[in-house]
């Protein structure tokens, strides 16, 4: 019954979706607050920077990252996701603030160069394999552009289901970044280790 609940609430993590996905959506929202917000002044946005939030879930990047005049363009697998995100904010896509879509990290719907910016929080733990995806991104991210990946550490994170979460130390990302082709990965974390970001440039 654990095995079971266990890999229920890690496959929603992974791709929430229908009530259980809103719920586990909602509760992403209240834990990642502060580490969103972390990630996001490691961005430098300015007015008219375009930013790509990958794996956006509840969308909860949306608002400050408008407040500070950036374009967004956010894609998330889970499709329920997109839905809920299209209907909450009707209105900064209407005006095209803001774009979404679904897609894969390994086949992003963005063309070369489209973004200044790329944000993924959270989400490295459902790519098998990081190569592809960080080629993807080098790919949509245009030259001199910024990424910033949050992770939360393997130690706060030993109830998640293995066969769904892939966890990864930051520097191994590190490293996997420099093999991708960004330059100088650098990792931050947080004073008590429970949370990296590892921020790398194009």
């Amino acid at each position: 019954m654990i095995a079971r609940l266990r890999r229920l609430i890690s496959d929603q993590l992974s791709r929430p979706s229908g009530v259980p996905g809103r719920i586990v959506a909602a509760g992403m929202n209240r834990g990642n607050r502060a580490f969103n917000d972390r990630a996001i002044e490691r961005l430098e946005i300015h007015a008219g920077t375009r930013v790509l939030d990958l794996g956006f879930g509840g969308g909860l990047t949306f608002e400050p990252l408008l407040e500070r005049g950036a374009s967004v363009v956010g894609v998330d697998r889970a499709q329920d996701m997109v839905a809920a995100a299209a209907a909450r904010h009707r209105a900064d896509v209407d005006a095209g603030r803001l774009s979404l879509h679904a897609g894969e990290v390994q086949a992003l719907p963005l063309d070369d160069a489209a973004v200044d910016r790329v944000l993924t929080v959270n989400t490295v733990y459902f790519w098998p394999d990081l190569a592809p995806g960080l080629r993807e991104i080098h790919r949509v991210l245009a030259p001199g552009g910024r990424l910033v990946i949050g992770i939360r550490d393997g130690s706060v994170m030993e109830r998640v289901d293995p066969a769904v979460f892939t966890l990864r130390p930051p520097d191994e990302i590190a490293a996997a970044l420099g093999s991708a082709g960004f330059g100088s990965p650098e990792v931050e974390s947080a004073p008590d280790g429970t949370s990296h970001l590892i921020t790398a440039t194009r």
